[in-house]
């Protein structure tokens, strides 16, 4: 091969090298623009002892209200779960309880979900479901227009005792 040819080539396999820096430049380049862009939480939604929602759970809060209360009977009966001994087997030693209100009150068939299967369903699940769908509807959000779309959900949930 002359040295004209390896010229060329060496020319070539240059102009590909320096094309591939541009093009992994540019790459790097959206993805530390796409980094920085700032974050819009746009619709937010919460049910807490206290509030079925947000306003309420700030009026809790701003008027200091005690959102613990004693056990409602129609929530359980607390005479048969109740001893003052903290040692009791099988029992709890308090009649209060930071309770969250109408988690009974879930519609299955809104979210697609047979009423036999809601029965399975863990009661914080239920209730994520319908804080999920306030969320949206509290941002002006249809749930289809989220596909594809880089949208986040972050959920705070405590025990899962319900299985047990």
């Amino acid at each position: 091969m002359s040295n004209n040819n390896l010229n060329q080539d060496a020319t070539q396999q240059l102009r590909r090298a320096l094309g591939a820096v541009r093009d992994m430049r540019e790459k790097l380049q959206a993805v530390e623009t796409r980094a920085h862009e700032p974050i819009a939480i746009i619709g937010l939604a919460c049910r807490l002892p206290g509030g079925p929602d947000l306003a309420a759970f700030w009026r809790t809060l701003v008027e200091g209200r005690d959102a613990i209360r004693e056990i409602p009977p129609e929530r359980w009966d607390i005479e048969a779960f109740y001893d003052p001994d903290p040692d009791a087997p099988g029992k709890m030693n308090t009649r209060w309880g930071g309770l969250v209100d109408a988690v009974d009150c879930f519609d299955p068939t809104f979210f697609g979900i047979s009423p036999r299967e809601a029965l399975s369903i863990d009661p914080q699940q239920r209730l994520l479901l319908e804080v999920a769908w306030h969320a949206l509807e509290q941002a002006g959000i249809a749930p289809d227009r989220l596909t594809g779309s880089l949208t986040g959900v972050y959920v705070g949930l405590s025990t899962h005792d319900y299985a047990e």
